[in-house]
């Protein structure tokens, strides 16, 4: 089984090496965006997150760094630490810091790994965003590692997209369950260039971070293997390692990501969120979680 997994995990960085070079091409001159104390997080995380200033901070499956580097300009993080399956996303993310002078350390590995080579106790804040559960093939190991690395009433905050909006496809179709138990799901066309999906009419991507051509009509040619996890997988995986939930909630509208084609754009402060047409759908949620004190 875990080679089996190990498999699927090593399909997923090839896809997600692909990936990242498209959706990189879209945004321009980010050295300066982030040189310039933007940021790219949306209101729900800073909210979630508050003052980072002095705490130790691990973001897991960063992607290309976009949303570290934005704990420190936002925030007030100091060297958080990046981690991602994705080599190139990892090197981008290096050098991404290095060109904009925002100081954080990326790790390139999967994060199941991370978590059985990485000390017990090491952070104040563990934190996930966005499109991130989905590749985990177990939520349980993924909930010990996670519980394992804080510190002792150290948190656990996620903003994610939301289980019931990956039950569609783009023209939601209803084409996939909206928990598997981690069974996998293949996608033979691999990681979409949901960049380009979701800004290919706009200026920007966020506020003065510019949106351009980039690479036009991306295939991606490694396969990619996804999960579906539900609300109470992942909310009762984390539960049962003793952490205690402090925060969950759902939202009608997706930040950044154009998940239907359908979708109208709503302009808010931080950037570009998309909501359905008709009743009401939860896109997003958000979850915290504290580890108790030692006795």
């Amino acid at each position: 089984m875990a080679s089996q997994q190990n498999h699927f995990h090593e399909q997923n960085r090839a896809s997600w090496n692909e990936a990242v070079v498209a959706h990189n091409s879209h945004k321009v001159d980010q050295h300066l965006f982030f040189r310039n104390k933007g940021s790219t997080l949306f209101r729900e995380e800073k909210d979630l997150l508050g003052d980072l200033s002095g705490l130790r901070v691990c973001h897991l499956q960063c992607n290309a760094g976009q949303d570290t580097l934005s704990l420190v300009t936002k925030l007030g993080a100091q060297n958080p630490i990046g981690v991602d399956i994705s080599d190139n996303a990892i090197d981008f993310a290096t050098q991404l810091s290095r060109d904009s002078g925002v100081e954080a350390t990326f790790v390139r590995a999967d994060v199941l790994e991370f978590f059985e080579t990485t000390k017990p106790d090491q952070f104040d804040v563990v934190f996930v965003s966005y499109g991130a559960v989905n590749w985990l093939s177990s939520i349980q190991k993924w909930a010990v590692g996670v519980h394992k690395i804080l510190k002792p009433g150290g948190r656990f905050c996620m903003v994610e997209f939301h289980p019931t909006s990956g039950m569609f496809n783009q023209d939601m179709i209803r084409d996939y369950p909206y928990s598997s138990d981690g069974v996998n799901m293949r996608e033979q066309g691999g990681v979409s260039d949901y960049v380009a999906r979701s800004f290919a009419d706009s200026a920007e991507v966020q506020p003065d971070l510019k949106y351009t051509t980039g690479i036009q009509g991306f295939r991606n040619t490694s396969p990619c293997h996804e999960f579906c996890w539900g609300i109470a997988d992942v909310v009762g995986s984390l539960a049962e390692t003793s952490l205690y939930l402090k925060h969950l909630k759902e939202y009608p509208y997706s930040n950044f990501s154009k998940v239907f084609s359908t979708m109208k754009p709503e302009l808010v402060e931080e950037g570009t969120r998309w909501r359905s047409e008709g009743p009401m759908l939860p896109l997003m949620y958000s979850v915290c979680f504290q580890k108790p004190l030692k006795a």
